[in-house]
This record gives structure tokens, C-alpha cells and sequence, in this order.
């Protein structure tokens, strides 16, 4: 029966490897379940951190269990980084946004990215977005996340003469940096556990060292509170448009490049084969991001790790469907997974910035003006603490440069309204 459920081509089911898939997943994954809420939580200024683990847990279980029913591979879904940082950062502390209205910032963007997802216009913006401006935005958010999290262990500091500088040294940024190379070493080993392991280690060190931040209780019952919050007319200001329009392309070309990655990672018996569950695989994305606004979080993309499960043998959704059970217990953890301290999940951040800021290596430096344009999209993120900012800066500059200096062939239809629109957040801003 499960056989015929979740196999893929008729192929046979080895349940051993699809069990081990699904345990490696979740062992990848497991890290979300905490970093998650605390980016969305914004040091108390966002999110509020039960409900946030609550709607992390829900989301990752219901969206992957989806997964392995309708995409029938072992990919994971959960709250993506990267689209989380500009959903706190952005949004909550930067634009002072009420949660309500991010909400609806998230739905709309998703609705797009579903309804692109379903048609096929997201090939027309695959090909109307250079690929340096997406590979840039990518690196921005990186930088930023690294950046931010350097900050948020105070070993960034404000400085009167240098903007910024360095901080004495502290125990727990002494631990925080250890963390990292943990993370380090075991990412370039290519351990499953490389972004986990350090969360755990430091935790535990951190509750030996400071027992009083342990919980009085372990489990509690879960805080639903952001569920159904959304506020559909706030989000419909046209001041919130650059930004309905960035969260949608980060989470398009991410659900676009991911799949295709993971896919390429798979045997098919044709391309046609292969293009029928690359569109399984981003309509469930799209959807998964209008469900995410429901449950109170931030959108839920195709996660990379997938391919954990995949090198070690996985070919099926019911790998999926074993890190969603590995998942449930989680929901009922909130006083546990908050007792995790900042210094323990900074690292694991710092990593993913720089994970995501090695894209920079695929613009074609050799074009300066796309050199002009990916710098500037890269820098103005952290400078004006805004990803939003970084997004406009480098398509506008893209645009003008090309046509200053007469590649107007270059350029397409829809990049040029694109860039039309981004000018209008000079003038919102």
C-alpha cells in the first residue's frame, strides 16, 4: 500500500533508507524549529516567541507532510532564512509594521508566487531578472544576516569615529565564536547534524553556566494566538508594494533555484517527467507561503537540506512524511526551545549569511556595471538596515546603467516596470 502511495515511476520502496531519509531531514532541519521564532522575535520586538514556535512547528508539519502526499519526493518545507530576516528586520523593526499587517505583506506575495507557480509567467520572470540581481540579493541577505547576528553577541559595537567596531571579549562571545567553527568544520565535513549540533552543545553549556534560564516546566500547551491574524487591507497600501514585490521574488527564485537543485539530484525517465514535479514541487511552495500567513509565520520554502535525505538513498515522499512525525513533539517544547539563548543560534546564522553571501561569485564581475549594480544591492542592505533597500538600489541602478550606456537590449519589458515601480519607494521612504 505505501509502496504504490509514494513511489515514484513504479520504482520499489526501501523503507530502511526512506526511515533513515526522513531521520536525517529532521536532523537537518531541526534547527529552524528554534532560529526561526527567535529571528521572527526580534529581541522582543516582533513576534512573540510561544506563539512563533508554535506556528514554526505547525507550518513545517503540515507543509512537509504535504510534500511527501502531493510532491511524493523527500523534500522538507519550513519558515526559510533569508525570507525571515526581512520579514523581522525589515518589516517589524525597520518599517515598524504591525504583525497583523506582515501577515498580509506574506500573503499577498505568496498568492503571487502561487498564481506565478501555476501558469506559466514565472518562466517569463525567470528570464526578465538578471541573474547578477539575483544572485546579489541572495549575497545581501547573507551579509546582512552575518552582520546582524556579529551584532546581536555584541561583538559588533558602535564606534563615533569608525560607524562600528569590535568589542572586548565576553564569555559568551567567546562561546558564540567557538560555536561557529563547530558549525564550520562540521558543515565542510558534511554532517547532517552541522547546524544542530553547536545549538545543543551551547545550550546545554549555557544552562550549566546560568541554571537559572531553564524553564520551570518543559512542555506547555501550544499558543496559537497568531493564528487567523491576518490583516488583508493594511497590507493592500501602496507604500507595501516594493516590498510584496521583494518577498515574492526572494521566495521565487529561491522555491525556483532550490527545486531545480534537488531535482537534478534524482532520477527521471524524462525531462518532461522531471518538469512534472519541478511544478508539483513549486505550486506546493506557493501554497505553502498562503498558509503561512494564515498560521502566523513567515513564508515556508523548499529547504536545500532536503538533499540529505536524498544522498543517503531517500527517492520518496514517505522520507517527508517521517520528518513531519519527527516534528510533532516539538509543538508542545515552547518553554524548552526559548530557554535556547542567542549565543546558541548566532553562529548557526552567521553560517547561513555566509553560505548565502558565496553566491556573490556568480556575477560576472567582469561587466562593471553589473558590478555597480550587485555591490550596491549587496552594501545598502546593511548600511540602511533594510533588505527592501538593497532590492531597489540595485534594480534601479541595473536599469539606468544599461540604458546610460546604450544596452537597452538588454533589458526586458517587465525588469523596466519593476525598476518604474522600485523608484516609488524613494519617494515612500
Amino acid at each position: 500500500m505505501l509502496a504504490k502511495l509514494f513511489s515514484v515511476n513504479q520504482q520499489s520502496l526501501d523503507y530502511k533508507k526512506e526511515i533513515i531519509g526522513g531521520l536525517i531531514n529532521f536532523m537537518a532541519i531541526a534547527y529552524i524549529i528554534a532560529v526561526n521564532p527567535l529571528i521572527l522575535h526580534a529581541n522582543g520586538a516582533g513576534f512573540p516567541l510561544n506563539a512563533a514556535i508554535t506556528s514554526t512547528v505547525i507550518i513545517i508539519i503540515i507543509m512537509t507532510m504535504l510534500a511527501g502526499f502531493v510532491i511524493k519526493l523527500p523534500f522538507v518545507l519550513a519558515p526559510g532564512m533569508g525570507i525571515n530576516a526581512i520579514v523581522a528586520y525589515t518589516l517589524v523593526l525597520h518599517d515598524k509594521l504591525p504583525i497583523q499587517t506582515v501577515l498580509g505583506v506574506i500573503l499577498f506575495s505568496s498568492i503571487l508566487l502561487f498564481i506565478f507557480s501555476v501558469t506559466k509567467i514565472r518562466q517569463v520572470i525567470i528570464l526578465s531578472i538578471p541573474y547578477t540581481l539575483q544572485v546579489s540579493l541572495s549575497a545581501g541577505i547573507g551579509l546582512f544576516l552575518f552582520l546582524k547576528k556579529k551584532k546581536n553577541i555584541n561583538l559588533i559595537v558602535a564606534n563615533p569615529n569608525t560607524i562600528i567596531g569590535i568589542n572586548h571579549l565576553s564569555l559568551d562571545i567567546i562561546i558564540s565564536l567557538l560555536g561557529f567553527l563547530v558549525a564550520i568544520v562540521l558543515f565542510i565535513k558534511q554532517k547532517s547534524y552541522a547546524l544542530l549540533l553547536p545549538i545543543v552543545l551551547i545550550s546545554i553549556f549555557n544552562a550549566i553556566i546560568h541554571p537559572d534560564v531553564l524553564p520551570k516546566v518543559f512542555f506547555q500547551a501550544p499558543d496559537f494566538s497568531l493564528f487567523f491574524q491576518v490583516d488583508y487591507l493594511a497590507a493592500l497600501k501602496l507604500s507595501l508594494l516594493p516590498t510584496i514585490l521583494l518577498l515574492f521574488l526572494v521566495n521565487f527564485f529561491d522555491a525556483t533555484s532550490t527545486s531545480l537543485g534537488l531535482l537534478s539530484q534524482l532520477k527521471f525517465n524524462s525531462a518532461q517527467e522531471k518538469e512534472f514535479y519541478l511544478r508539483r514541487a513549486l505550486i506546493t511552495d506557493g501554497g505553502a507561503g498562503i498558509l503561512s500567513s494564515v498560521v502566523g509565520t513567515s513564508p515556508s520554502v523548499i529547504f536545500v537540506e532536503s538533499s540529505a535525505a536524498i544522498q543517503n538513498g531517500a527517492t520518496t515522499g514517505l522520507a517527508s512524511v517521517v520528518t513531519a512525525l519527527l516534528c510533532i513533539p516539538f509543538v508542545f517544547m515552547a518553554p524548552l526551545i526559548s530557554a535556547i539563548p542567542s549565543i546558541a543560534t548566532a553562529p548557526i546564522l552567521m553560517l547561513v549569511g555566509l553560505l548565502m553571501f558565496s553566491h556573490i561569485r556568480k556575477v560576472e564581475f567582469e561587466k562593471f556595471e553589473e558590478m555597480v549594480a550587485s555591490f550596491l544591492t549587496i552594501i545598502m542592505m546593511p548600511l540602511c538596515f533594510s533588505i527592501t533597500a538593497g532590492a531597489v538600489f540595485g534594480v534601479v541602478s541595473y536599469t539606468l546603467l544599461k540604458i546610460l550606456l546604450g544596452k537597452k537590449n538588454e533589458l526586458s519589458i517587465s525588469l523596466v516596470i519593476i525598476a518604474i515601480l522600485c523608484c516609488g519607494w524613494f519617494f515612500i521612504e
